[in-house]
C-alpha cells in the first residue's frame, strides 16, 4: 500500500506511506505472537486451558481488526485518489496489481474470521470439528489468495530502485503515470 500511495499521490493518504510498514507490521506481529503463545500453552495443557484459547482468540481477533483498519485506509485513500482529479488509474498493470492484491486481502481477512469464528467455542466447538468447512475457508482460501498475488505480483507494476520499489518506467510510459524524483 505504501508504494501504491508513493507512486500516486501521497498527500491524499491519511497516514504516511512509511507508517503503513511500522503500523501494520507490528500489528502482525503482536497477533502472531499472540496466537503463537496462546497455542503453546493450549499445546501444553492438552487443550484443557481456557486462558490458552482465549489468549489466541484475542491474537485472532486483533489481526482481523487491523487487518479492517488496512482496508479501511486503502478504501479511503481509493476514494481519495479518484475523486482528486488524479490521473486514473489507467495502466493495467496497476488496475490488474491492485485488484487481484485486493481480492488477496479480503480472502485472507475471510479466512481470519473464519478462525476467530471457529476457536470462539474452544477446542469443543462445532466448526473447529467441521473438517471440510476447514479445508474450504482455509486452505482454498489461501491457496487462491496466493494465487491473486501471482497474477497481480508487485514486481509487474514496480522495480527496484536504490531508494526502494518505485512504477517500473514500461507501466509508467504505457499510460501517463509519473513517476516520484528520486
Amino acid at each position: 500500500m505504501a508504494k501504491i500511495v508513493d507512486n500516486l499521490d501521497p498527500s491524499l493518504s491519511r497516514i504516511k506511506p512509511k507508517l503503513y510498514y511500522v503500523i501494520f507490521i507490528i500489528s502482525d506481529v503482536f497477533s502472531l505472537v499472540l496466537q503463537a503463545v496462546g497455542g503453546a500453552t493450549s499445546t501444553s495443557s492438552n487443550g484443557q486451558s481456557k486462558s490458552a484459547v482465549d489468549l489466541t482468540l484475542a491474537g485472532l481477533s486483533f489481526q482481523v481488526f487491523s487487518m479492517v483498519a488496512f482496508c479501511g485506509l486503502i478504501a479511503d485513500y481509493m476514494i481519495r485518489y479518484s475523486k482528486s482529479g488524479g490521473r486514473a488509474l489507467t495502466s493495467p498493470r496497476l488496475r490488474l496489481f491492485i485488484t487481484f492484491l485486493s481480492l488477496a486481502i479480503l480472502l485472507i481477512l475471510a479466512r481470519c474470521a473464519y478462525r476467530v469464528a471457529e476457536l470462539s467455542n474452544g477446542y469443543e466447538g462445532n466448526l473447529i470439528h467441521d473438517e471440510p468447512l476447514f479445508i474450504g475457508l482455509e486452505g482454498v482460501l489461501i491457496a487462491l489468495a496466493v494465487l491473486a498475488l501471482c497474477i497481480g505480483h508487485p514486481g509487474f507494476v514496480f522495480l527496484r530502485s536504490e531508494n526502494g520499489l518505485k512504477m517500473s518506467k514500461k507501466a509508467s510510459e504505457e499510460n501517463g503515470i509519473m513517476l516520484q524524483s528520486e
